[in-house]
């Protein structure tokens, strides 16, 4: 994850759908107003590497200490867009 003040995190995804992503950051959007989120993927073996700019809907420090964000997706490559909502029909 990259935020517009210039850091960067690792984050973990724990939801995907084709208009939001859900993931878990150590650190907050420290203001951000929009997020460049790369994500590596991988579906029935085929590999990823996605890419998007977000808005944040919501953070929520979690019981593990960390940040829980909820983001919209606001400009998203549509080759990386078929991959999700190929993931998300196949496990439904």
């Amino acid at each position: 994850m990259f935020l517009t003040n210039g850091h960067t995190t690792n984050i973990h995804c724990t939801h995907i759908s084709p208009t939001q992503v859900e993931i878990e950051s150590p650190i907050a959007l420290e203001g951000s107003r929009k997020v460049k989120l790369e994500l590596n993927a991988m579906h029935e073996g085929k590999l990823a590497h996605l890419k998007a700019i977000c808005d944040p809907i919501s953070v929520v420090l979690n019981e593990h200490d960390l940040h829980y964000i909820k983001l919209n997706f606001h400009n998203i490559n549509p080759k990386d867009l078929d991959f999700i909502e190929e993931f998300v029909q196949d496990h439904q």
